[in-house]
């Protein structure tokens, strides 16, 4: 072997592929669907208070706000998981959370149930 190179080590890799992705599927997909559960929240609290307005765009947007957070809960099972058995999320390394972006995300899916939704119970 030529001086200077490490011998490659499975073992090593595969720890650290696991421990990448524990990080992803516990603290990533915690803080996007807390974000989720957020827009969900707040788009359920629109269409309530749409609906006791006797508006027919209520009835829809609780409807998406119920099947978002459903989902949004089911994605936050990992890392409720690992918050409760450790008591913290496991460390993502140098990736860094942005708010702004999970919102962005989470409100261009909350746009496309929306319109989904209200063009199934409308036609």
């Amino acid at each position: 072997m030529p001086p200077g190179v490490e011998p490659f080590n499975l073992d090593q890799t595969l720890i650290s592929f696991g421990q990448a992705l524990r990080a992803v599927v516990c603290h990533v997909w915690f803080d996007a669907a807390l974000h989720g559960l957020l827009m969900a929240l707040l788009l359920g609290l629109a269409g309530f208070v749409l609906y006791k307005r006797r508006t027919r765009f209520g009835k829809p947007l609780m409807a998406v706000c119920r099947r978002l957070s459903l989902f949004c809960l089911v994605l936050m099972l990992p890392g409720g998981l690992a918050l409760a058995t450790s008591g913290q999320l496991p460390p993502t390394g140098v990736f860094h959370i942005s708010s702004l972006g999970f919102l962005a995300f989470w409100s261009l899916i909350c746009l496309h149930l929306s319109a989904e939704e209200m063009n199934f119970q409308w036609f």
